[in-house]
């Protein structure tokens, strides 16, 4: 049976040696052994490098405390962070650059600004977010709309991003 997502993320093997069976699909000739460190954790060979910066800063701004700007705002809420997190990895490509990740008082925004493409996706609440791209070269219309579950307009954008 295999571990579940959550629980994989968070193991880390040691560089003990473990005989190599069960899941691997074969029993290990007698005194044969694999160390862990030969693999790959699954979170590395999974998750994307910008996913644990990402994930640190979205839970940085939850456990802010009330009143983080000197403006009375609020800490992002836990499920305005986490549907953020989808949104990034929803649209993000593999080589896609990290965004800027900025809180603002209503939520989280992720940012570019480079390779003459302004984005920016402003999450506010779960399945509550909108765009806002300027392509400067002029080979794109601009872009600013609220969006739902669709991510087809940010999926594009990001796109076009990561492909200049």
């Amino acid at each position: 049976m295999a571990a579940s997502p959550a629980i994989a993320l968070h193991y880390r093997p040691t560089e003990v040696d473990v005989p190599l069976a069960g899941p691997f699909g074969t029993r290990a000739a007698s005194g044969e052994t694999l160390a862990f460190s030969r693999f790959r954790s699954y979170e590395e060979t999974v998750a994307p490098e910008w996913h644990q910066e990402a994930l640190a800063k979205i839970v940085s701004f939850i456990k802010r405390s009330r009143n983080w700007d000197g403006y009375g705002s609020l800490p992002l809420r836990h499920d305005t962070g986490m549907f953020a997190l989808q949104v990034l990895m929803a649209v993000m490509q593999p080589r896609t650059p990290m965004p800027s990740i900025v809180p603002s008082p209503s939520g989280v925004q992720f940012e570019w600004h480079e390779k003459g493409v302004d984005l920016e996706l402003h999450v506010t609440g779960p399945y509550e977010w909108e765009i806002w791209f300027e392509d400067h070269t002029g080979q794109c219309a601009s872009v600013s709309e609220e969006l739902s579950s669709n991510f087809a307009s940010a999926r594009e954008a990001v796109s076009i991003l990561t492909k200049r």
